[in-house]
């Protein structure tokens, strides 16, 4: 949980410039602000990114790994079963952490479409305006988008190291975890820009009451392409890639590396323990001895 939450807040936090563009650009009548770019926009809900993706990243990757752990037991992870195996605990994860990670997603993007100036205004907004029901918003095209988008992430990230470990005969470094995971993220963003372009519309389209609003991703996409032209569904291919790419390869070089020294650290602090244990049990026995040899 601590490496998948800091890995994670790290990567969004760190690619908020890139996001707060693609957001701009997918949104119905937003993107006109890119025409005044200042810091001040491209940091726009970084502070509220870092805050909500503490707690996502650490349930997402303790939920994956726990699904992972429980399915492999039962069923072989090796050959064709290790994808299917792997898209399914990502699925699992990412169903149950919809929980945790809609709320983030809309507020988010909200403030990054500057309907919300920050997070405490936004909270406080939907919360007397929509209720709970709001946080959540979208939840659907959500969940359509995320569970093969981080499925498929997540298949070829643990496709990409089998591959690695094959031809070079050793677990990868965190460089080229880094690149492993940024290559992976690359291959899912082509595939499914359509899917995240129909959520984010679906997600901010409170910034234009007086157009008719999408009522679904199917029906999303079917009127953008009609209205506007397929084009417009991979308008922000360029910013998704720039802000996905290196944000996946942070987060998994991260949490392998943190997962790795987390792993060092315990196994040293077990064996210092056990040394202690083992020295106690000497000194009790020795002290025995003694006392037997002054008793002879």
């Amino acid at each position: 949980m601590f490496a998948g939450a800091l890995s994670r807040a790290i990567a969004q936090t760190a690619m908020q410039p890139a996001n707060v563009v693609k957001t701009l650009l997918q949104g119905r009548s937003t993107s006109g602000q890119l025409k005044h770019l200042s810091f001040k926009l491209l940091t726009r809900g970084a502070g509220a990114q870092f805050l909500l993706s503490l707690p996502h990243g650490a349930f997402n990757f303790a939920t994956l790994e726990a699904v992972k752990e429980y399915t492999s037991s039962f069923l072989p992870a090796a050959g064709a079963m290790g994808p299917v195996l792997d898209f399914f605990s990502s699925t699992v994860a990412t169903t149950i952490c919809s929980i945790i990670s809609t709320p983030q997603m809309v507020i988010t993007d909200r403030i990054m479409a500057d309907i919300y100036p920050n997070l405490a205004s936004a909270v406080r907004t939907i919360s007397q305006t929509e209720g709970l029901k709001g946080f959540y918003a979208g939840w659907g095209p959500n969940l359509a988008q995320k569970i093969p988008s981080y499925g498929l992430t997540w298949v070829f990230f643990q496709q990409f190291k089998l591959a690695h470990q094959r031809v070079v005969r050793r677990e990868p470094t965190n460089g080229e975890n880094f690149a492993l995971g940024a290559a992976a993220a690359g291959a899912t963003v082509c595939i499914l820009i359509p899917l995240d372009t129909a959520k984010t519309r679906i997600v901010t389209q409170v910034a234009t009451p007086g157009l008719v609003p999408y009522t679904g991703v199917v029906e999303c996409i079917q009127r953008v392409i009609r209205e506007e032209g397929i084009g417009t569904l991979y308008k922000a291919l360029g910013p998704r890639l720039a802000s996905v790419v290196p944000m996946i390869g942070i987060q998994f070089g991260v949490y392998e590396y943190l997962k790795r020294e987390l792993l060092k650290f315990n196994e040293t602090g077990h064996t210092m323990v056990g040394r202690r244990h083992r020295r106690r049990i000497e000194d009790f026995f020795m002290e025995l001895a003694v006392r037997d040899a002054q008793l002879i």
